[in-house]
């Protein structure tokens, strides 16, 4: 209840607060000149698919592809520890913006995650990335992973889903009636939260980030800018919010999709501030094959709270490279 109250009293700050100024430097750039990482080899483009530009980091290795998908609260900024790891272990690794978010179009529709999941699967297929892909995807990104696999299950080697639950899977209602899910409903209302926010993006994603994590370190005054400036964007409060609004629609898809379980690998990550033990046996729900790891010292935001953990679980789960 806490963090319930505190959200209230963050949106009742915010209405009398003035605005925040912000500029509109792109994140793929922060990304790709982040002192310290190996980012050799790793390159940004963009790309039509389905009607929408697509923003996109790639570097080239391997046969062994990885896709990762970020979620609402970030960018493709997010894998800036893990991506770097990969790529000199000698995968492939695609890490798009979503549809509507960082660098991507922002299209008044189409945040359905099963509609966002053809979206990267037209992406992997006109980038040439190979027959199949190892998946890998956090907060909304998961929800798109699982419904991307769920369409094209001969496709996907691998599944790997990052602390968030399946729209419709148990204990879905549950958790979405619970006082932390706060933010599913807040962001669901058509246009308050956009109203209430603009202006104040960088504010409100500093509170939010540090909210749902644990680990303080995680989010240091240049990340929160980035991600600031990036949700800043004209229509991208929208978009992100739009992803919410969608939830009602990837409950009724997923019901489809559950009834036919998954048979590929599938890996749970969650936080022990996050989702906990009980991520394990939600996946359960929609695949045969199913290993979960619980990461001590991480709330939600597990790949940057704790990407060394997150290489480790990848890196024992994936097919090897050599």
């Amino acid at each position: 209840m806490m963090r319930l109250t505190a959200a209230f009293v963050f949106i009742s700050a915010a209405l009398l607060s003035g605005p925040v100024i912000a500029d509109s430097a792109q994140q793929a750039q922060s990304f790709l000149a982040t002192p310290g990482e190996a980012l050799a080899g790793i390159s940004d483009g963009k790309a039509d698919v389905n009607g929408v530009t697509y923003h996109y980091l790639l570097a080239k290795g391997g046969p062994q592809t990885v896709v990762l998908l970020h979620g609402w609260g970030t960018t493709s900024f997010m894998w800036r520890f893990v991506m770097p790891q990969l790529v000199a272990r000698g995968y492939t690794v695609l890490a798009p913006d979503l549809r509507g978010l960082g660098d991507t179009a922002k299209p008044a529709t189409g945040y359905e995650k099963a509609t966002i999941a053809g979206d990267i699967y037209q992406l992997v297929k006109l980038l040439n990335l190979g027959s199949t892909v190892n998946l890998v995807g956090h907060d909304m990104g998961g929800m798109v992973v699982y419904a991307y696999a769920a369409q094209h299950p001969t496709e996907v080697t691998t599944l790997t889903i990052i602390d968030v639950p399946l729209p419709g899977i148990e204990p879905w209602n549950e958790l979405v009636e619970s006082p932390r899910t706060w933010h599913f409903r807040f962001h669901a209302v058509p246009d308050l939260p956009e109203m209430l926010i603009a202006g104040r993006e960088l504010e409100y994603l500093k509170w939010f980030h540090n909210a749902e994590g644990v680990n303080s370190h995680a989010f240091d005054n240049e990340t929160d800018e980035i991600y600031g400036r990036s949700y800043a964007q004209p229509g991208a409060l929208r978009a992100g919010f739009e992803y919410y609004r969608a939830f009602p629609r990837d409950v009724e898809a997923n019901k489809t999709f559950s009834q036919r379980k998954l048979t590929m690998p599938v890996l749970g990550i969650s936080g022990a501030g996050g989702l906990g033990s009980m991520y394990g046996r939600h996946l359960q729900h929609v695949a045969d094959n199913v290993r979960s790891t619980v990461v001590e010292g991480s709330g939600h935001w597990v790949p940057e709270e704790q990407p060394a953990a997150v290489m480790e679980a990848l890196l024992n789960f994936l097919p090897s490279v050599d």
